[in-house]
């Protein structure tokens, strides 16, 4: 009974502190209770305060092999955000709240203001994080693994993680902004009208979330391209050319999926776009067909992938390297380094040396003439030695060496050898041309000159 006495006697001074005006200016006042609450509040912000910068982002920067500079950077990012969150946990504690503008659509208040620049913060502590920390270490780590998916030298790795860190840093601002709108209701509309029988309204929330979707796309395919189908290459040893192809028919796939989500936000009727689309195709489809025969014959490629990314290709006497087979043209790299665009159409419909589909081996030939009355073996034996000497000649299949004309001023050789070296072949054929005179004038082997007889019929009767 003593006990039930003490207990009731301790409740009711707790329901009286916890009711008592402690602090009061005018009509603001701090009951004991707001004051217990607030500090709670401020010790549990203070704890995620420690255990952010001394517990999780430890972790995160010794997992991503984070410099100094930029551990300093993204702490420094944290310190607003949670000096934010006290001054909000007061103002919801005490109910301390200034009205600064209200009318018969949106109300701002001091606390409203406070929460839109925590979202800023927190938009730029998420850039921070996802680019330049977990974005960056994840290249970092890709590099020292020569991921041939990222890779394409130093500049090619630099220019993909800023294309990726780009993505990432404006989405996180779009949502921001989406967020943002609606803190503030200020989601206006800038374009309103009738089309058909229904009512359409175009507001800045649906150009962002068209935009979001984009965007997310971007992401998305650099997700599935990098991370998964990345790794996928790597332990298939699939071939440059294929992971290409593949990831260009994902790219298409996504961002078909990603405009038709977009079109929706906008509000844009799907069935009217996909009307009007077949209308257009047909009214401009005499002078676009060219345009269109290039757009399919890019896609043909891909599936077919008799010409892939990576081949040696020879069109029209121009020799050279595909390095991109993009939706309309292609872009073939020359030997001197010049890149030529080439219509895709023109890839499928005209005759097309590849010289590396199916390996990256092809047989050259080096031809030469010698002197009428040379030993024809030795010829042969010389031809072969040199040709088998020269470092960027395989040694199999074996280099072969034929005697393949009975010319008019000589005998005519050809020397046949195998190399995957497409880029520099002419130096190659170079070093076994002069090989080749070198062992001739060793072995007193004659490289005739054109010779001609000329036949005069009498000339002594003439001449008399």
């Amino acid at each position: 009974m003593f006990l039930k006495s003490n207990t009731c006697v301790e409740l009711t001074n707790m329901e009286n502190f916890w009711s008592k005006i402690l602090f009061q200016i005018g009509s603001f006042q701090i009951s004991g209770g707001q004051l217990t609450l607030g500090i709670l509040l401020v010790l549990g912000l203070l704890i995620l305060d420690w255990l952010v910068l001394f517990w999780i982002l430890p972790k995160l920067f010794r997992r991503f092999q984070v410099e100094q500079a930029r551990r300093r950077q993204v702490r420094r990012r944290f310190q607003p955000l949670f000096l934010y969150g006290i001054v909000l946990s007061w103002m919801w504690v005490s109910k301390m709240d200034h009205t600064l503008y209200e009318d018969h659509i949106r109300r701002i208040n001091v606390s409203t203001l406070i929460q839109g620049l925590m979202l800023w913060q927190i938009a730029f502590i998420v850039d921070l994080i996802l680019g330049r920390v977990i974005l960056r270490g994840f290249f970092k780590a890709q590099e020292n693994l020569k991921n041939p998916i990222l890779m394409g030298g130093t500049s090619g790795l630099q220019r993909t993680w800023n294309t990726s860190n780009r993505y990432i840093k404006y989405a996180v601002y779009v949502v921001t902004c989406l967020f943002l709108l609606r803190l503030f209701n200020t989601d206006f509309t800038f374009f309103e009208g009738k089309i058909g029988k229904n009512l359409y309204a175009l507001r800045i929330s649906n150009v962002l979330g068209a935009a979001l979707v984009i965007l997310l796309a971007q992401l998305v395919i650099w997700i599935i391209v990098h991370l998964f189908l990345g790794n996928f290459y790597r332990r298939r040893n699939v071939n440059i050319g294929s992971q290409f192809a593949f990831n260009q028919l994902v790219n298409y796939l996504i961002y078909f999926v990603a405009g038709l989500i977009a079109l929706h936000f906008v509000g844009v009727n799907i069935t009217v776009i996909a009307g009007g689309t077949v209308a257009l195709l047909v009214g401009v489809g005499i002078g676009l067909q060219q345009t269109f025969n290039d757009f399919f014959s890019g896609i043909l490629l891909l599936f077919e992938r008799s010409i892939e990314v990576g081949d040696w290709v020879e069109i029209d006497g121009l020799v050279g390297k595909v390095r991109r087979i993009g939706p309309r043209t292609s872009v073939v790299q020359t030997r001197d380094n010049r890149s030529v665009i080439v219509p895709n159409s023109k890839l499928v419909i005209d005759n097309v040396t590849n010289w590396s589909h199916g390996d990256d081996l092809a047989r050259f030939q080096v031809e030469v003439g010698v002197a009428y009355g040379a030993d024809t073996q030795l010829v042969m034996k010389l031809l072969k030695e040199v040709a088998q000497n020269h470092p960027k000649v395989l040694p199999t299949p074996e280099v072969s060496a034929r005697l393949v004309l009975f010319g008019h001023s000589s005998l005519d050789f050809e020397v046949y050898f195998w190399s995957n070296e497409f880029m520099r072949i002419e130096d190659v054929k170079s070093d076994i041309r002069l090989g080749i005179e070198q062992k001739f004038r060793e072995n007193k082997i004659e490289i005739p000159y054109t010779q001609t007889d000329v036949w005069v019929r009498n000339w002594q009767k003439e001449g008399s």
